[in-house]
């Protein structure tokens, strides 16, 4: 399992490191703020492929446990990287360099990542 898990992951981030570059690029291709909005979705590309690897490692010791133990295991891992969103959204309203819109279209890299890499997946099969 954590053979195919590692090389999930390592999938999953580098190809939403791929994807948050290429929404740079049209970023900067359609904005006037350029440096802040590439800024702001490296920052949530960032804390996206964070995440995601938090929630894999999660879940790899999760299936290791007890069912109650690995429910509440589940639930704390959760909210603490939901605190981790949150956090880097109120930076990102705090702090005038960055792009709360930047920021939170960053955040769905992750996601984009897993549908890419089942959709290629897929096909191969």
């Amino acid at each position: 399992m954590n053979g195919l898990s590692a090389e999930l992951r390592r999938t999953v981030s580098i190809t939403a490191a791929i994807i948050g570059a290429v929404i740079c690029v049209v970023a900067i291709i359609l904005t006037r703020d350029v440096v802040h909005m590439a800024a702001s979705v490296l920052l949530g590309t960032c804390v996206s492929i964070l995440n995601f690897n938090l929630m894999a490692l999660a879940g790899e010791k999760a299936i290791e446990m007890a069912p109650e133990k690995a429910r509440s295991k589940m639930t704390v891992s959760y909210l603490i990287r939901y605190a981790i969103y949150i956090v880097f959204l109120i930076v990102a309203v705090k702090i005038p360099f960055f792009n709360v819109i930047g920021v939170a279209v960053g955040y769905i890299t992750s996601i984009l990542a897993l549908y890419i890499t089942q959709f290629l997946k897929n096909r191969r099969d």
